[in-house]
């Protein structure tokens, strides 16, 4: 018997229409028509085939193993990729042109240490030229006032000598804030079956592909991170240490993008 008739039979042994279907195991009903009607090429890849089949078969409590063996001999072999290979960047091989770059680089040295060398005596001439500076490079003794008023022993009651930001028209300067963290860290962790994911870190390809059950993956990117998840419910998911739980239920496809703004 086909497979889309044990599907079909089975449901409607059950009394159940697509749409409760569809509403109780979260499978889309085109397709599950297709799973009924064996138009295998209306889902989206191989890896989904098998995902909502296995969770169809579950839920009409049929043997799922005897179906996704029946199904290694309906589908059509899977081509295997080949990984495109980049582009060979062509060398110079004109005469000259490896003195050239060197000699560029080196100008380009010497104009930058110019330029620096400049700006460290221009600050310099800046700093002797202020009032009251002190190009000894010696801290002053008083900052502001009459000499007369500033006290260097300390005050009774046994209080130390006074702040220092307060001879500076009572300005106080504040620490430095702690720079909050950039990037963002995502990791993956299958509970149980299997997932076909993909995952593009900062506009690359880092991983397509399944992992199985207790198997997971981490991630880091400067900016963001997208993933496409083929069977969201089973996919535990972690970002910059705060825990999403699952995107989506079993068999369902979830896409989802996290950035360094916008997480989860």
């Amino acid at each position: 018997m086909d497979i889309g008739k044990i599907l079909r039979d089975a449901r409607e042994a059950r009394g159940l229409t697509l749409e409760q279907v569809e509403e109780e195991t979260k499978i889309r009903r085109k397709y599950l028509e297709a799973l009924e009607k064996e138009a295998f090429d209306v889902l989206p890849g191989r890896v989904y085939v098998r995902g909502f089949l296995r969770n169809y078969a579950r839920f009409l409590e049929l043997d799922e193993r005897a179906l996704l063996a029946r199904l290694e001999d309906v589908l059509p072999p899977e081509a295997a990729t080949v990984p495109e290979t980049p582009p060979v960047q062509e060398k110079d091989h004109r005469p000259g042109g490896s003195y050239r770059r060197i000699a560029y680089g080196l100008a380009g040295l010497a104009l930058a240490f110019i330029l620096i060398w400049g700006a460290g005596r221009v600050a310099g001439i800046i700093r002797g030229s202020e009032p009251g500076g002190n190009p000894g490079g010696s801290p002053p003794a008083q900052v502001s006032g009459d000499p007369a008023t500033v006290s260097r022993e300390p005050a009774a009651g046994g209080q130390g000598q006074p702040d220092a930001a307060a001879g500076i028209g009572g300005e106080v300067s504040s620490a430095p804030s702690t720079p909050s963290p950039s990037g963002v860290n995502l990791v993956l962790s299958v509970t149980d079956e299997t997932c076909w994911m993909r995952v593009v870190v900062d506009g690359q390809d880092k991983f397509t592909g399944e992992l199985a059950a207790n198997q997971s993956r981490t991630f880091q990117a400067r900016q963001r991170i997208w993933v496409k998840l083929g069977n969201a419910g089973v996919v535990n998911v972690q970002v910059n240490g705060q825990n999403l739980g699952v995107l989506g239920g079993r068999g369902q496809v979830v896409n989802r993008e996290f950035s360094v703004t916008t997480q989860g």
